[in-house]
């Protein structure tokens, strides 16, 4: 009898266990470990420190500020002449693509029609796609490769195809500071 009452009290708090939501959620890794190496990150070519990031090698050396994150991945920085760069850590490196004021518009806009799943994977694929065109402007005429992997309406991706079509030529100078 004592053995089926043990038994059935370590059943009771076992389902008890299981079922009480302790307020631990499982998640991805965030925004804020992202945004918290473009605050505090080195690279060898770069250093970032609060709102500043100094690059000192490659096509976008300089200082610049802090403007805005983009989808936990990365951050939007303005340099003292009005350019801006966006700027994303990958591991040992540092992703930089230049952006005029209207690629920056561009990026805003695809942010406010699309959700954060969506968003981040065209933003991802955008800075890869400006990567790979290396120091070259990019034509972002043809959206296959930038809106690869994402599941959107056919009226959002007309949206988003109108606005990439729109800003090829405004994202340049793609590089990897390491």
């Amino acid at each position: 009898m004592k053995t089926l009452s043990i038994i059935s009290i370590l059943s009771f708090l076992l389902i008890i266990s299981c079922t009480k939501d302790y307020g631990v959620k499982i998640t991805k890794p965030g925004a804020d470990l992202i945004l918290s190496k473009m605050q505090s990150g080195n690279w060898a070519g770069a250093t970032a420190n609060g709102n500043n990031l100094n690059i000192n090698t490659g096509g976008h050396a300089g200082n610049y500020t802090f403007e805005e994150p983009v989808l936990g991945i990365g951050g939007v920085y303005k340099k003292d002449d009005g350019s801006y760069i966006m700027a994303a850590p990958a591991g040992n490196e540092l992703y930089v693509v230049g952006m005029d004021e209207n690629a920056k518009k561009a990026v805003d806009a695809i942010l406010d029609v699309l959700d954060d799943e969506g968003g981040e994977a065209i933003v991802g694929n955008l800075i890869s796609a400006v990567i790979d065109g290396g120091a070259q402007n990019i034509d972002l005429s043809n959206s296959d490769k930038i809106l690869a992997g994402t599941n959107l309406s056919p009226e959002k991706r007309a949206e988003i195809e109108s606005i990439l079509a729109n800003s090829s030529g405004k994202f340049t100078g793609g590089e990897a500071i390491k």
